[in-house]
C-alpha cells in the first residue's frame, strides 16, 4: 500500500511543499529581581534619611507632648509605626537573617535583638539616662555595616577569628534600644502613666518588628529560589556595608554641625566673689531666655568700681550690646527681666589705687551664671 501510494503521488505530478513559519518558543517569564528591589529600597531609605534621621513625625510629636495619663493603644501604635519606618533597624534585621534558613535560628537571633533593644529603651527613658543621639545613631549605622561584613566572612579574614554572632546581635540590640530611647527623651512626657505608656510603646515596637520581619522573610524566601541569588547575595551585602557606612558618616556630620540644645532656665540662687587689682576689669554674665526674671545685689569691699549692667542678644556680633545702667558706686541692687534671649550681667572696672572685692548675689530664673574673665 505504501509503494502504490508513492507511485500514484509521483504520477500526479510534483508535490508542493508548504512552508509554515515556525512560531518562536516563548521564553519563560523572567524571575522577579529582588536584588534590584533591594537596591531601590536602599536608595530610597538613604535618600529619606535626611528627612527622618530616625526621628519622630511632627504630628506624633504633638501627640506625645500633649498626651496626659495612660494612653496605651496610641503608644502601641506609635511604637509599631516607629519600628516599621525605622530604616536603620530594618537594614540590620535584613543583615541578621540574610543567610538564616531555619525558623528556629531566625527566632533565636530576632529574640536576642528584641531583648537588647527592649532593655535599653525602657531603661533609657525611665531612668532619664542622657546619651548623645548622634553618637548612638552612628553606632547603629556601623551595626548595619558589621552584618554585611560578617555575612561576607570579611571579619574572619581580617582579624583571624569569627566574632560570636549571637553576642554581637544582642550587643547591637542594646545600642538600637538607646537609639529608640533618645527619640522619646526629646519630648516632655507626662509623668502620669509614663511607665505604662513606655511599656506600651515597646510592645508596639515588637509588633512593628514582627510585621516588618514577616515581609522581609517572604521577600527573602522568593529571592532565594532565584538562580541568581548566589551571585546577587554578595552584591546585596556590599550594599548593606555601603548603607551602614553612609548612615555612620551622615550621623557624624549631623553631630558635628548640629546646634547645641538651647539652655533651660531654672530657679537658682548664686553668690560670686571677684577681686580686682587696680585698673583691672571683669564681667559676670547670666544666660537667660526672654522674659526670665531675677533679683540681684552687689557690694564692693575696699572702694568703688565703674560698672555697666548690659545684655548681649544670642547670635549677635561681639560688639552688639544694650546697656541698662552705668555708673560708679560701691553697691547696687534691683530686679531684672530679660528683654531678649542671650547673656545679661555686669562689667566692672577698678579705677582706684587699691584692690577691691565685688560680692554679687543673684536669685531667679536663668540657666547659668559665671565670671567670663
Amino acid at each position: 500500500m505504501r509503494s502504490r501510494h508513492r507511485r500514484q503521488s509521483a504520477a500526479a505530478g510534483p508535490s508542493v511543499v508548504l512552508s509554515v513559519p515556525r512560531m518562536p518558543t516563548p521564553s519563560p517569564p523572567p524571575r522577579r529581581d529582588l536584588a534590584g528591589a533591594l537596591v531601590a529600597a536602599l536608595c530610597v531609605l538613604l535618600a529619606s534619611s535626611a528627612a527622618y534621621a530616625h526621628g519622630v513625625a511632627d504630628s506624633d510629636k504633638l501627640f506625645l507632648e500633649g498626651s496626659s495619663g495612660s494612653q496605651l493603644i496610641p503608644f502601641v501604635y506609635l511604637g509599631a509605626k516607629h519600628m516599621v519606618t525605622g530604616y536603620d533597624h530594618l537594614l540590620f534585621l535584613v543583615g541578621v537573617i540574610f543567610f538564616l534558613h531555619r525558623m528556629k535560628e531566625v527566632a533565636t537571633y530576632v529574640s536576642l535583638f528584641a531583648v537588647g533593644h527592649s532593655v535599653t529603651l525602657l531603661y533609657g527613658v525611665l531612668s532619664g539616662t542622657d546619651v548623645n543621639p548622634y553618637f548612638v545613631d552612628a553606632i547603629i549605622g556601623l551595626s548595619v555595616a558589621y552584618k554585611g561584613l560578617d555575612n561576607l566572612g570579611m571579619l574572619e579574614r581580617w582579624f583571624g577569628f569569627q566574632p560570636n554572632t549571637k553576642a554581637a546581635v544582642l550587643g547591637f540590640g542594646l545600642i538600637h534600644g538607646f537609639g529608640l530611647a533618645t527619640k522619646l527623651q526629646d519630648f516632655e512626657l507626662d509623668d502620669e502613666g509614663l511607665v505604662g505608656n513606655i511599656i506600651a510603646f515597646n510592645v508596639g515596637v515588637e509588633l512593628g518588628q514582627f510585621l516588618a520581619l514577616a515581609a522581609i522573610l517572604v521577600g527573602m524566601r522568593y529571592w532565594r529560589r532565584s538562580e541568581s541569588f548566589e551571585a546577587q547575595a554578595k552584591t546585596a551585602n556590599k550594599l548593606l556595608i555601603a548603607a551602614g557606612v553612609g548612615l555612620f558618616l551622615f550621623q557624624v556630620q549631623l553631630g558635628l554641625t548640629a546646634e547645641p540644645p538651647a539652655p533651660v532656665d531654672t530657679f537658682q540662687s548664686d553668690e560670686i566673689s571677684v577681686t580686682l587689682e587696680p585698673g583691672h576689669t571683669t564681667e559676670v554674665k547670666a544666660v537667660m531666655t526672654e522674659g526670665s526674671q531675677f533679683t540681684w545685689s552687689w557690694a564692693v569691699e575696699g572702694g568703688r568700681v565703674y560698672y555697666d549692667f548690659h545684655g548681649e542678644p544670642k547670635g549677635a556680633a561681639a560688639d552688639v550690646f544694650t546697656s541698662f545702667e552705668t555708673g560708679t558706686a560701691d553697691s547696687a541692687d534691683g530686679e531684672f527681666e530679660a528683654p531678649f534671649t542671650g547673656v545679661h550681667g555686669w562689667y566692672w572696672k577698678n579705677k582706684g589705687l587699691m584692690p577691691v572685692t565685688v560680692r554679687l548675689k543673684t536669685s531667679g530664673m536663668y540657666s547659668s551664671i559665671s565670671q567670663l574673665y
